[in-house]
């Protein structure tokens, strides 16, 4: 079932979405980063020229909360874009979980993380510690915090996950994730539940090379799936993809590239209709499936520099077929200079195949539609 099926895209979007330069409609599918804490001046030129409906910022982004805020600010000015009916608000996305993954800047803590909030049954510490992650990132711009991670932590070895998530069953995850999530959305924040299909029974970092689950469809569907079935139920906006092969789903493709996971079993099944966003697609899970091996680590390893030196000559295949898959946001996790090659790929897709055209003004309408949508619950 295509989006289009789902809900009907106005004349008058259609002839917004096609007047733009093919670049920025390309723009709409990707949510690139910087490269310091100093917006540079190639970047500045890019992100004029692309326009990205989001940006995903890291540790190496931010010094200071003052520094921060004036970062965020030029990037907001300098993206700009023409009033029109079809005005999207740019998202400004952090990973902040608490824990070993934080982004704020300091004078911050990045407090506890998921897992002992959990066996605490702490749920009024866990709302203390996410109301004051809501407060500054508020302050300094930022409208999406890329939480509640989802994942079920069944498998003890693995440290990827770990003490990010929320427990061992899919009833505390469930239990925490919802409590998470309606609190964002109370607060008029864009939450996000990650990382589908589960990367929670993996002994393997996607970061750093390909992970394997061989978990069953019916176990999914009685345990990973649970958490994320009770999210799209409370209008989660956003679901970010695991870098994760399911051979007995897909024996091919990773859940990001796989239209089996994405569009059979999300799309189709669980019935979500917000936005999948791929996760980082520099992660060496992705270039080991393009048969390109890599000692660079992703950009989530918030203290490592951006590396132009990396091979990544597999990005613009990896990003076509993402989309294809049905992936609606892209992150490339480095900066924009970068992962402009992205956006050129898409645009260029976009001028020579019709059909693809076509499917990206579908995911534009939805883009639209859910970053517009007035979702603000109480708690």
């Amino acid at each position: 079932m295509s989006l289009k099926e789902r809900q009907s895209i106005p004349k008058k979007f259609e002839k917004y979405f096609f007047s733009l330069p093919f670049i920025e409609q390309a723009g709409f599918f990707l949510w690139p980063s910087l490269n310091s804490v100093e917006i540079q001046t190639e970047e500045k030129k890019l992100l004029n020229l692309i326009k990205p409906s989001g940006m995903i910022l890291f540790k190496r982004n931010f010094q200071s909360f003052s520094q921060a805020r004036n970062l965020i600010q030029t990037i907001k000015k300098v993206r700009g874009i023409k009033k029109s009916t079809y005005k999207i608000p740019m998202i400004v996305s952090i990973d902040e979980e608490g824990g070993r993954v934080s982004r704020l800047p300091p004078p911050f803590n990045r407090g506890k993380p998921a897992l002992e909030f959990a066996e605490q049954n702490d749920l009024n510490g866990l709302e203390g510690q996410l109301l004051h992650q809501i407060f500054v990132a508020k302050n300094l711009g930022i409208n999406s915090l890329l939480s509640p991670v989802v994942d079920i932590l069944t498998e003890p070895s693995n440290l990827v996950i770990g003490d990010r998530c929320f427990g061992r069953t899919p009833e505390k995850v469930t239990k925490f994730a919802s409590f998470v999530n309606k609190i964002l959305l109370a607060e008029n924040m864009y939450s996000c539940a990650k990382h589908f299909p589960g990367h929670g029974n993996t002994t393997t970092d996607s970061h750093k090379e390909l992970s394997v689950s061989n978990v069953t469809l019916e176990v999914l569907r009685k345990r990973e799936w649970i958490p994320f079935k009770n999210l799209i139920n409370e209008n989660v906006p956003f679901i970010i993809t695991a870098h994760v092969l399911i051979p007995e789903i897909d024996e091919n493709n990773p859940a990001t590239l796989s239209k089996i996971i994405l569009a059979k079993y999300l799309r189709k099944e669980l019935g979500f209709k917000g936005l999948i966003i791929s996760d980082d697609l520099r992660m060496n899970a992705i270039a080991e499936h393009y048969k390109q091996k890599r000692k660079v680590q992703s950009s989530i390893t918030e203290n490592n520099n951006i590396s132009f030196q990396e091979d990544d000559n597999y990005l613009q295949h990896a990003a076509i077929d993402a989309l294809k898959a049905g992936c609606d946001i892209l992150l490339s996790c480095q900066s924009i200079v970068r992962e402009a090659k992205i956006a050129y790929a898409i645009a260029n897709k976009m001028q020579n195949d019709k059909l693809f055209h076509k499917l990206m003004l579908e995911k534009a309408w939805n883009i639209f539609s859910t970053l517009t949508k007035k979702r603000k619950m109480k708690i």
